[in-house]
């Protein structure tokens, strides 16, 4: 993987030399199964007063600036910095910019609401004595038993800043990113944390649609109270690890990423669901780096009946699910090619807190 902006090294993680080393393979001959796969999953359609009188506000808290921007702000550096360099993320030697891929330092109309917490301390500092299975097992519960924020809030350490994030697009980094992001990476080491983004949104037309995507280590979608999206080295739902195959599953393969084609097949392909306009979804995004090492994530979203162009593997184009019409730098190593007219789903409203359901 090249140096980051300031020219420093990601500190290796030995637990998971196997998987990382994947990144260093020849990319496997590029396989693409079946696009028209689908399930018989359908969303139902949200109960309006359920959905705002049985949960809690997130307040926004610190809104201290610190973030590495892309490239801004004095991003060159001392030859210090930590991050991969895609011009984008945290790790650039000192810059210092509005946006980083966690998340945006001021709040935003358009804007899901993000929180992290470092599942090594609670809330008074003290270790929780946690492990790559302990923190597999809890977001394994955490994600069947309703996505209730205030467990975590009340066992763990949460980072007093709240970022705030309109797409999924993380190239492959330094895992301390996430913590550098949240401006707590004085407090928390960069292994074991999560970040978890809520909102409500609506589609800017009705349709059937899928996500498409990848993440080292977690990545959990939530759309109405329904797991929709679920794919990384560890799986949040099941508690399985990648290499773990519980049912067949559907990847799409893309250039310049050898490491999720060749240790997991390529981007998963989700099961469709309906989601209809001026309809509001309550959706809650899961992100997690388990060991420590290195962090990415990507998210995209494919609908039912559209053709997309196609990449050099055969794999469709698609557009990133986002919220504005903002995009990342394209043609990142370890990150998906994207549309750029890919429609923008729009917010109803952020940061709502769900109690158990």
């Amino acid at each position: 993987m090249p140096k980051g902006g300031g020219g420093g090294q990601p500190g290796a993680k030995a637990e998971t030399n196997m998987k990382k080393r994947a990144t260093m393979t020849t990319m496997a001959a590029p396989r693409l199964a079946a696009k028209g796969a689908s399930s018989t999953f359908t969303l139902p359609e949200p109960d309006p007063a359920s959905a705002t009188s049985s949960v809690g506000a997130i307040g926004s808290t610190g809104m201290a600036a610190g973030l590495g921007g892309s490239g801004s702000g004095g991003g060159k550096g001392n030859g210090k910095g930590k991050g991969f360099g895609d011009g984008m993320g945290p790790g650039m030697g000192g810059g210092v910019g509005p946006m980083s891929p966690f998340g945006m330092i001021k709040p935003n109309a358009n804007a899901l609401i993000g929180t992290l917490y470092d599942m090594k301390q609670d809330p008074q500092h003290k270790p929780t004595g946690m492990t790559k299975p302990k923190l597999v097992s809890i977001i394994q519960d955490f994600t069947a038993r309703g996505w209730n924020e205030r467990t975590l809030a009340a066992n763990y350490f949460q980072a007093s800043k709240k970022l705030y994030q309109t797409r999924i697009y993380i190239p492959l980094m330094s895992a301390d990113a996430a913590p550098k992001a949240f401006d707590c990476d004085k407090e928390v080491q960069p292994s074991h944390w999560l970040v978890i983004y809520r909102g409500n949104v609506t589609p800017p037309k009705s349709g059937r649609f899928r996500f498409v995507g990848h993440s080292d280590d977690v990545l959990v979608v939530r759309l109405n109270r329904q797991n929709v999206f679920d794919q990384g080295y560890s799986a949040g739902t099941t508690g399985l690890h990648g290499f773990t195959k519980a049912n067949p599953e559907v990847f799409y393969t893309y250039p310049d990423n050898a490491h999720y084609n060749g240790v997991r097949g390529g981007y998963s392909v989700g099961p469709v669901f309906e989601a209809h306009a001026g309809t509001s979804y309550p959706i809650e995004i899961l992100i997690s780096e388990v060991p420590g090492g290195y962090f990415g994530a990507s998210l995209l979203l494919q609908e039912e009946g559209v053709e997309y162009s196609k990449c050099s593997t055969g794999a469709p184009i698609l557009p990133l699910f986002r919220l504005d019409a903002t995009l990342p730098e394209p043609n990142k190593p370890e990150a998906p090619p994207f549309d750029p007219q890919g429609a923008v789903w729009k917010l109803v409203s952020g940061g709502l807190m769900s109690r158990d359901i």
